[in-house]
């Protein structure tokens, strides 16, 4: 099934080519609506300010001191996770006013150890990781993207296609997903198995 991207939400780290992905996807669908946390929608104003919406704006919630909460809330995770097929679903997102996303761009903060805990739990990314879970959960309709060289691919695809992607892409992009997401995991796993308090 080809999915056309009309909505995504851009959440990331690592911002290193973004602003030239953004604006190849406008220039694919120049309709499309781009939802962004704080700093990704600074970043990209200067290229896409006509297709941006804030994060905080859309869900009517303010992010959380330090940027500690910033996508975690049902209408965006709403919006992922929907099975269109499914009516009474479809109904709730008409309801609640949730938008449905198609693309998800996401990578995460590195996690790093340091001299104290207190210190440490700051480099755990928790929205960044649902992100991820949601989004490749869902990889029969959203596109995952976490890693920058698979712009480029991405773009490829959606150029033959009217901006729309196809089952074969986005089960290779969920699974890098699901292996990012698995290692940054097993990095925080090791690093608990030694912690003492």
């Amino acid at each position: 099934m080809n999915v056309k991207i009309n909505r995504a939400i851009i959440s990331c780290y690592d911002k290193t080519g973004l602003k030239e992905f953004v604006s190849e996807l406008i220039k694919l669908n120049p309709d499309i609506k781009i939802f962004s946390s704080s700093g990704t929608f600074n970043e990209l104003k200067e290229v896409a300010s006509g297709n941006l919406v804030e994060v905080s704006e859309y869900v009517g919630f303010k992010e959380m001191p330090s940027g500690l909460v910033k996508t975690l809330h049902p209408k965006i995770h709403s919006g992922i996770l929907a099975d269109l097929e499914d009516e009474e679903q479809k109904s709730y997102l008409e309801k609640n006013g949730i938008e449905i996303f198609d693309l998800v761009v996401v990578n995460l903060y590195p996690f790093e150890a340091k001299s104290s805990f207190k210190e440490t739990r700051n480099n755990i990314d928790i929205g960044g990781v649902s992100l991820l879970e949601s989004a490749s959960k869902n990889f029969l309709r959203v596109s995952i993207v976490c890693n920058v060289n698979d712009y480029g691919k991405l773009l490829e695809k959606l150029k033959e296609s009217d901006c729309s992607s196809d089952d074969n892409t986005r089960l290779e992009l969920s699974k890098k997903a699901v292996a990012y997401l698995a290692k940054y995991l097993a990095d925080i796993n090791d690093y608990f198995k030694d912690l003492k308090v």
